[in-house]
């Protein structure tokens, strides 16, 4: 599971809460441990902006974004969102999914590569992300 993206930048709020998730053991307890690892090593690599430099240039936590499936060519947008919010529309992607770990900081033209659930690779390009 990873994003082929080479540099990451995270907005500073985007930051702080994603670092307060992973600091509450009943949020680690239902995450996979290899998302934990992923969200941990990106957020320590990642450089830190204000949400305003980011805006509509790099995905962040509530942001919707567009992203299309490499193998079917289908196009999903999506809202990267926090775990507490997921599952009140179709399109919420939990920042604590595999996939929505490895869209933090990715900008358009990224590719995601990750294992859906059942073990097959599947890669993901990021066409457009809405401000």
């Amino acid at each position: 599971m990873k994003s082929l993206a080479t540099k990451y930048t995270v907005t500073t709020r985007d930051h702080a809460q994603i670092t307060g998730l992973l600091k509450d053991p009943q949020v680690c307890d239902h995450a996979l441990p290899e998302v934990l690892r992923s969200l941990r090593e990106r957020l320590q690599r990642a450089e830190c902006v204000e949400a305003s430099q980011g805006s509509g240039e790099l995905i962040s936590m509530n942001s919707p974004f567009y992203l299309q499936d490499q193998t079917t060519g289908e196009v999903i947008k999506h809202w990267l969102c926090s775990p507490d919010a997921a599952g009140y529309s179709a399109n919420d992607l939990s920042i604590l999914s595999p996939l929505g770990a490895n869209v933090l900081g990715c900008r358009v033209g990224d590719e995601i590569v990750v294992d859906d659930a059942n073990g097959r690779r599947r890669r993901f390009t990021v066409l457009r992300i809405l401000a």
